[in-house]
């Protein structure tokens, strides 16, 4: 069996976005690994692509939530308006590719915050995390053995 570069640098990715979640004190490496994995693709063209409709989707996914979440925490009925709210959003904006991503970070704030006075710190560190793991993504993949394409 083979070990690829692609392998080895979505390790590598995903080590250093927990190492630096947890150097500036981040709750949640989680978001900051995922962002990693999800981003570190086979060419940068595609990594940048994965990067900004994962970013796309986790503003518009962080914004909305902390709004709800600050009216409303885990409160099942106004998630479900949310994730209408958000998709009708996301499909105006032309980012069908964010969706998903907008509709996870969505439903993390709605469904994570027990009180509306910590929506706003609880979304900026979903996005905060998010943004570690695209950028050391995409970092790794340009600058330890680029892909040729």
């Amino acid at each position: 069996m083979n070990i690829g570069l692609r392998n080895i640098k979505t390790a590598l990715s995903v080590f250093l976005s927990i190492l630096i979640s947890n150097f500036v004190g981040l709750d949640y490496p989680f978001y900051a690994a995922i962002a990693s994995l999800v981003c570190m693709q086979s060419t940068l063209e595609k990594t940048y692509t994965a990067g900004k409709n994962r970013l796309l989707g986790t503003v518009v996914g962080a914004i909305l939530g902390f709004i709800f979440a600050s009216v409303f925490p885990t409160n099942a009925i106004f998630s479900a308006i949310g994730i209408i709210v958000l998709i009708y959003i996301c499909n105006k904006l032309e980012w069908n590719d964010a969706i998903s991503m907008a509709g996870i970070v969505f439903l993390a704030i709605m469904l994570n915050v027990k009180d509306n006075k910590h929506a706003l710190i609880y979304s900026y560190k979903r996005l905060f995390e998010t943004l570690i793991g695209i950028v050391v993504a995409f970092l790794v993949n340009s600058f330890i053995f680029p892909p040729e394409k």
